[in-house]
């Protein structure tokens, strides 16, 4: 594990210091790590097996998603009225869920074997949208600035409303044998500590942002210590909100929620980031190292995982194509722009710290198969999104430099 940790430094590094010459050859960091992960896990199988079932592997997890979910939610931009719009509201609350029981109804037709919970975790790994490996979709100035702020918001919301579907699923395969009917009342067990969440990360959210906002105009703290002091909210809040028998997850994306409306439209003014967004990116890769070494102790796995690709190939394509047309189908969206957001729909960081989870809170002939479509979907992502992204792009937007629409004072 320890020589793990080394190639995983090393390839880091190596990595930062050739990123231009890497990123003109068509290679991505996510690339990278994805290979090395392979790599090592080739050499070592069962010891990467070990570790991923393993209680060192599940607080990691935790902590990374904790902190993934909670810099989503910072990291959205706009005023209330362009986050909150018809669109995303759309996108979110119509297409999210309906997506969700799409993908749960088509793994029960497959002969997956999976229990109610399973199938449940995997519809939930497989769903949210992350475009961190795919930045160039949200960058590109052919994309209607609109359009890139709607999917903006989306997938920074989406992983954090599905945390809690997710966990319910694993309290409900926690439990012995558990049948279909049990679904409900895992769900419902769950919520007490879903709104305990809600209000522990409202509540520290307002109050740190009026802190830290508050620090930083009287003088009390710099910009550097704001930045490493917002590093360490999602761990805090992620543990006090444990520790009271609430929602961890749901406790650290409300509290960004929270932080960003309270610290004030001014703050970016005032304090770059870029600290916090660096670690995230840096987060980012080490997942795709762990997706590595997941995809090689999916190969030496004695399981028949061709059900879990056609799983992921609907999750990807009609699973997310056919709810995000007909929640739209009313709205005032172009038609082309409708098919792009329908079309668009990346798996990243999310799915594969939602993966490994699942993989270590259930029990094996299930954890594996979990795995499997964790691998799928991210992989099939990769594949679909990466190069049919820009000929997407291309082919309803043009080859024109430059946005062709103008960014809105306030989204619709």
């Amino acid at each position: 594990m320890m020589l793990a940790i080394a190639i995983l430094g090393c390839a880091s590094l190596c990595w930062a210091l050739v990123h231009r010459k890497l990123r003109a050859a068509w290679i991505t960091g996510p690339m990278i790590m994805a290979g090395l992960g392979a790599l090592v896990g080739a050499l070592s199988v069962n010891g990467s097996a070990e570790f991923f079932d393993s209680h060192l592997a599940l607080y990691i997890a935790e902590v990374i998603l904790a902190l993934l979910l909670f810099s989503d939610a910072v990291d959205v931009r706009g005023s209330v009225r362009a986050q909150f719009g018809p669109v995303p509201l759309r996108l979110l609350f119509i297409a999210l869920p309906l997506s969700v029981a799409l993908v749960i109804a088509f793994g029960f037709v497959l002969p997956l074997d999976l229990s109610t919970a399973a199938i449940l975790a995997v519809a939930c790994i497989s769903i949210p949208a992350d475009f961190s490996p795919e930045l160039s979709i949200l960058k590109d100035k052919k994309v209607p600035n609109r359009v890139r702020r709607w999917l903006s918001v989306e997938s920074g919301y989406n992983d954090g409303l599905v945390s809690p579907l997710l966990l319910g699923a694993l309290a409900l395969g926690a439990s012995a044998q558990a049948s279909k009917n049990d679904a409900l009342g895992a769900l419902l067990k769950a919520a007490p500590a879903g709104l305990l969440a809600i209000v522990i990360g409202a509540v520290l959210g307002v109050a740190l942002g009026y802190l830290f906002r508050t620090a930083l105009a009287k003088g009390w703290a710099d910009r550097q210590s704001i930045r490493i002091g917002i590093v360490a909210i999602p761990i805090t809040t992620f543990g006090l909100a444990v520790t009271l028998g609430a929602n961890g997850f749901v406790a650290a994306f409300v509290c960004g929620i929270a932080f960003r409306f309270a610290r004030g439209r001014e703050w970016e003014d005032k304090v770059e980031l870029t600290f916090v967004e660096d670690l995230t990116s840096l987060v980012n890769l080490m997942l795709w190292f762990a997706f590595g070494l997941s995809a090689v102790i999916l190969i030496g796995a004695t399981y028949d995982w061709w059900p879990t690709l056609f799983l992921a190939l609907f999750a990807l394509t009609l699973g997310r194509f056919v709810p995000v047309w007909l929640a739209l189908s009313k709205s005032k969206v172009r038609p082309k722009d409708r098919l792009f957001m329908a079309a668009m729909g990346p798996r990243g960081a999310a799915s594969i710290v939602f993966g490994l989870l699942a993989f270590n809170a259930l029990p094996p002939e299930e954890g594996y198969p979990v795995l499997a479509a964790t691998t799928m979907v991210v992989l099939g992502s990769l594949i679909l999104h990466g190069a049919g992204g820009a000929i997407l792009i291309n082919k309803l937007y043009g080859q024109r430099h430059g946005n062709p629409d103008p960014a809105p004072t306030s989204l619709p």
